[in-house]
């Protein structure tokens, strides 16, 4: 709070001057009072600045920005990640022998990174991880080197790779080996945060999405699935717990990734989605307009029945930069706290609402206190949905 002797100064782009000052309905542009707060309520958009002076002396300045923020439909919808629509991430080498006892890296020797993406071997695109071990030995007995296809950066690329060959001396076996550590590019079950039926967007998680050891994942032809959650591993102090759900992969596809950021993933939803709880589209909150206190989340438990379950928002960091973190909840459902023992992995990108707005996203759990975690704002995913759009234009130019 402001206290006297300082002053506000107060101006607007506008000729019309500003509405109120201290009682006052109507101040010309430029006239300046004494008050110990400053509320804007605007009455359109656009921009201006306060200017605080002491003593007559201008000490900081203010800029105002005014916009309209959003209307969205909130998320709570459980959903399956698939960093790619098909093949198997490469996630690690190792070493392996032939029958004289040589160690080879195969793979590695060959070119084929970590983060990889393996779509096809000798043209014979994989789909599940037993594809790969499959097609290694029936495509080796050919006795030619095998053709790994791979995306890396998001583009194609062909390798070839020579197999270890290995004689299994008492059964007589022959298996061939390459030396890789695979992956499924099932990234695991997360929560939709909210989805604009005016772009047809959405965004979720409210956090990047990682492969083993914190890795850059790559997301050729990522995509979103609808998941349902079969199952809950209860969250204990120091073991966060979490959602089992399945998800048909293919199958189930109910939008594309588009960017895998810091505050979330972002991509387009090839169809409406329904809430229960807010079929109609509610207004995402300022960061300046979230508070400590009473608050809600969206997410599903249950197969895909989104649930409505009361938090607390205990802090609030008003951040002037992106960042991830923006908030500490504390969940205090009785149901949630008996069902899940607080915050469970799956739970991210879970919608918090606040006073009938958007306010932001669960992104993390304490692991020494399940029932609390972080949240990001709603505004940061939105500013970020909107930096993307604008990245997308100025690349078609």
């Amino acid at each position: 709070s402001l206290k006297q002797p300082f002053s506000i100064y107060l101006t607007a782009d506008r000729p019309d001057g500003i509405n109120g000052l201290n009682g006052k309905k109507k101040i010309e542009k430029g006239q300046s009072g004494y008050c110990s707060e400053v509320m804007v309520c605007p009455e359109r958009e656009g921009t201006g600045f306060l200017e605080i002076r002491f003593l007559g002396v201008p000490i900081r300045r203010v800029n105002l920005l005014v916009m309209k923020m959003p209307e969205i439909i909130p998320g709570g919808h459980a959903i399956g990640v698939l960093v790619a629509k098909e093949g198997v991430i490469i996630s690690g080498h190792l070493p392996v022998r032939d029958d004289s006892g040589k160690e080879y890296y195969p793979a590695q020797e060959g070119g084929i990174k970590v983060g990889d993406l393996l779509i096809a071997i000798n043209g014979q695109t994989i789909h599940r991880l037993s594809d790969v071990e499959a097609l290694i030995q029936s495509e080796s007995q050919k006795g030619f080197p095998l053709t790994l296809t791979i995306i890396r950066e998001g583009k194609p690329l062909e390798l070839k790779i020579i197999p270890v060959k290995k004689v299994n001396p008492d059964r007589g076996l022959v298996t061939y080996l390459l030396g890789l550590y695979i992956e499924d590019p099932a990234a695991g079950v997360g929560t939709l945060t909210y989805y604009n039926p005016k772009s047809g967007r959405y965004g979720a998680l409210g956090h990047k999405i990682v492969g083993f050891g914190n890795r850059e994942v790559q997301l050729a032809n990522g995509r979103i699935v609808s998941a349902r959650i079969t199952g809950i591993n209860h969250s204990n102090r120091g073991e966060p717990g979490e959602k089992i759900g399945v998800f048909s992969g293919n199958a189930d596809i109910i939008g594309d990734i588009s960017a895998n950021t810091q505050i979330g993933i972002f991509g387009g939803l090839l169809n409406n989605l329904n809430n229960y709880w807010y079929p109609l589209p509610i207004p995402v909150s300022t960061i300046s307009e979230v508070r400590p206190g009473p608050a809600e989340i969206l997410t599903v438990l249950s197969g895909d029945e989104i649930g409505r379950f009361s938090i607390e928002i205990q802090k609030v960091y008003y951040q002037s930069n992106l960042r991830d973190k923006g908030m500490v909840i504390k969940v205090t459902d009785p149901e949630l706290l008996l069902k899940t023992g607080g915050i469970i992995q799956g739970m991210s990108g879970s919608p918090i609402i606040q006073n009938g707005k958007l306010v932001g996203a669960i992104t993390h759990v304490f692991v020494n206190d399940p029932t609390r975690g972080y949240g990001v704002f709603a505004e940061w995913m939105l500013q970020m949905e909107d930096n993307l759009i604008e990245m997308g234009r100025k690349f078609a130019s």
